[in-house]
């Protein structure tokens, strides 16, 4: 059985990053949302030490529904 994803996020002083993670293959997807609004997308490989990396890094879980609305302003 395939496991969901979790999601993250960060706020900066000046702009975010969200981060998608696929804990069966760590896969996932980082959205950094720019002051202007504009939303750069990046596909991301991730190791088996992400959950870690990101809570050093101060990120929090954060909703699908909100990744999600961001993902849809990302162009492709």
């Amino acid at each position: 059985m395939k496991s969901l994803p979790q999601y993250f996020k960060r706020v900066f002083d000046d702009y975010q990053v969200l981060v998608k993670v696929n804990p069966d293959d760590f896969s996932g997807t980082e959205l950094i949302i720019h002051p202007d609004g504009k939303v750069e997308k990046t596909e991301m490989e991730f190791d088996e030490e992400i959950f870690e990396d990101l809570e050093v890094d101060e990120f929090l879980n954060c909703s699908p529904l909100e990744f999600n609305l961001h993902l849809a302003k990302a162009g492709d």
